[in-house]
């Protein structure tokens, strides 16, 4: 199926315009994954306060010389086991919900679908999402160690070319460095274009509702220029939008980060040393004042927003490569299907 031309123009604003085509589900989406990540966030720390907690008060044990340091790391010892298990399920629950994501945004982008009510879902489209994402774990993994194989050979041919005398050593120094230097380059240029080449895989799953991985290989052929250039092009916008971006969504941490600073100054103007038990006293009267709380939280929402965003821009090139691939014209881009005279509609009519 060779599908449409790539078009850079719509690769690059793909995901504003599957947004504008559809804005409540794309901002359904955005605020439940908001609700998810606020979720995580509160269930992590929840789990590691009581770690850090302890370790505060230990602190403040061991400065005061109420326990000994022996004490306090056997204590602490005894708290990062539980931190550790906590680790291990907020890493599981993490993978979970990030398979629900992107499976949400992928079914938005290339079927134009949201699921009812809550948009995410752990089903058939998350498991071989799931399968796309271990394959590339195992393409990255080989891929590491062809690298690794590559640049000790080029040490070792280096090394020898090091090794002569005389006006050869300097010859076999250039030598040397333009052969890392091109290895590096080759190196780099293979990264590229392996990731571009498998890039479509997560979309196509979706979209086909079956694992794809290397049938990317195939929807990116004649493309790859262009979706290089398109990514090129995604990737700056993101900066500048980051850039420009960032400078809001800081103003309430920075207001958050006023309203700690401020009891801390007395500490400085009465010309006196705090204990560290004075300090932490101070933060937790200031941090979990119910203004700074929500400066803070204020502050991390837009961040988040940002993110969500940024994301969406970025794996909307090969969801629009998928969509460009695919397109057949039912319901999406492109002519309208060719039927085949067993069809029982009939054949479609030809030219000439």
């Amino acid at each position: 199926m060779a599908g449409k031309a790539f078009d850079i123009a719509d690769g690059i604003f793909f995901f504003f315009k599957r947004f504008g085509q559809n804005p409540a589900g794309a901002s359904w989406i955005a605020l439940w994954q908001m609700l998810f990540g606020a979720a995580a966030i509160a269930a992590v720390f929840y789990l590691i306060w009581p770690f850090y907690s302890e370790l505060i008060d230990l602190v403040i044990e061991v400065e005061a010389g109420r326990i000994d340091d022996d004490e306090a790391a056997f204590a602490i010892l005894q708290s990062l086991f539980g931190v550790y298990s906590g680790g291990f399920l907020a890493g599981l629950v993490g993978i979970i919900a990030s398979l629900m994501f992107q499976g949400a945004w992928l079914r938005f982008l290339v079927r134009r679908e949201v699921a009812p009510v809550i948009p995410f879902r752990f089903g058939g489209d998350e498991f071989r999402l799931l399968g796309v994402n271990i394959m590339y774990i195992v393409v990255l993994i080989a891929a590491y160690f062809g690298i690794v194989t590559l640049l000790v050979t080029l040490g070792v041919t280096g090394g020898g070319l090091l090794a002569l005398s005389g006006d050869a050593q300097v010859a076999g120094a250039l030598g040397f460095g333009l052969i890392m230097y091109l290895g590096f380059l080759g190196v780099f240029i293979g990264a590229v274009y392996l990731a571009i080449k498998l890039s479509s895989a997560p979309a196509l799953t979706v979209h086909d509702r079956k694992f794809r991985f290397f049938e990317s290989w195939e929807a990116t052929n004649g493309v790859f220029w262009p979706m290089a250039l398109t990514y090129l092009v995604v990737g700056i916008l993101i900066m500048i939008l980051s850039s420009v971006l960032s400078a809001g969504a800081a103003l309430p941490f920075l207001g958050g980060m006023l309203a700690v600073a401020e009891p801390l100054s007395d500490f400085a103007d009465a010309n006196s040393d705090p204990s560290f038990e004075e300090v932490m006293t101070v933060l937790r009267e200031t941090v979990f004042q119910p203004v700074t709380a929500s400066l803070f939280a204020g502050g991390l929402v837009l961040f988040y927003l940002m993110q969500i965003m940024f994301e969406g821009m970025w794996h909307s090139v090969a969801a629009y490569n998928v969509v460009r691939h695919r397109a057949d014209g039912a319901g999406e881009e492109g002519d309208a299907p060719v039927l085949g005279k067993d069809h029982p509609m009939g054949a479609s009519p030809t030219e000439g």
